[in-house]
């Protein structure tokens, strides 16, 4: 019988050898590649346990502080680059908001990915936890990506003087309903809560509190023409496409996610 390997071992406590190589690809020390995989094993999440995770093109240093970047969120980074490519080429001195920032990661992908093609005068990271904004500010500088931190509840926390100067408007806000909670995973309780569950909206839509408020506010902090990208549940994208239209956001469309799922909208202030 062949010698059972670290890595066979791995994957058996863990349950997946996908997961195990990932354990091992960042973890030299086999006895500190156990106690995590045995705290996986619990149903600790992978990516606090590695401290690190890459989103897109960049790496990011991950932990309790703010919800852990999913595969799909990195859609609303591919729907701005491409809505901004369609309507804002030449633009001079873009400005960046990133609402409900948690890690930096959509707004520290974008100024990253546009950095050679575009002029970028700033990049607004904004989130109502102090300790989620120590984070981003913590991946901006590991990344060294100039940009502004600013603690707020969505569009309350853009500065006054930005208000309506905003060219890209991005956010992945919490939009799980709280009585879905007893049906998620258990990874999800070592999670930030204010990160994963939202309110239900004065409409009675399950999960949709935060969504509304980031659609409710985005023509006031647009510039003309400015993009909103918005992430989504996907029983919540018809809702919030005609709520855009009622708030006066133009050219607006439903995107999917990779698993072909409704997953957010795109539009644009007039």
């Amino acid at each position: 019988m062949a010698e059972t390997t670290l890595l066979d071992e791995l994957a058996q406590m863990v349950g997946s050898a996908r997961e195990a190589a990932w354990i091992l690809e960042q973890i030299e020390d086999p006895e500190v590649a156990r106690s995590i995989a045995h705290r996986r094993a619990m149903g600790q999440p992978l990516q606090y346990l590695l401290g690190s995770w890459p989103f897109r093109t960049i790496e990011l240093t991950v932990d309790d502080r703010a919800l852990i970047p999913r595969p799909e969120t990195e859609q609303v980074v591919e729907q701005a680059l491409a809505a901004w490519r369609r309507t804002r080429p030449g633009l001079e001195a873009l400005v960046i908001a990133d609402l409900g920032t948690g890690t930096g990661a959509i707004g520290l992908s974008l100024g990253v990915e546009l950095s050679a093609e575009a002029s970028i005068e700033r990049i607004l990271l904004v989130d109502l936890s102090p300790a989620a904004l120590e984070l981003a500010g913590e991946n901006a500088r590991l990344l060294g990506v100039e940009v502004e931190l600013h603690c707020g509840s969505w569009h309350e926390g853009v500065p006054s003087e930005r208000l309506g100067g905003i060219h890209l408007l991005v956010s992945n806000p919490p939009y799980v309903a709280v009585a879905d909670e007893p049906m998620l995973g258990v990874e999800l309780a070592y999670e930030p809560r204010m990160a994963l569950f939202a309110a239900d909206a004065d409409d009675a839509t399950p999960g949709f509190a935060d969504v509304a408020s980031v659609i409710d506010g985005a023509l006031d902090s647009l510039a003309p023409g400015g993009i909103v990208v918005v992430e989504m549940a996907e029983h919540q994208v018809p809702v919030a496409l005609e709520r855009s239209r009622s708030s006066g956001l133009v050219d607006l469309e439903a995107f999917d996610d990779l698993a072909g799922h409704p997953r957010g909208i795109v539009g644009r202030a007039p």
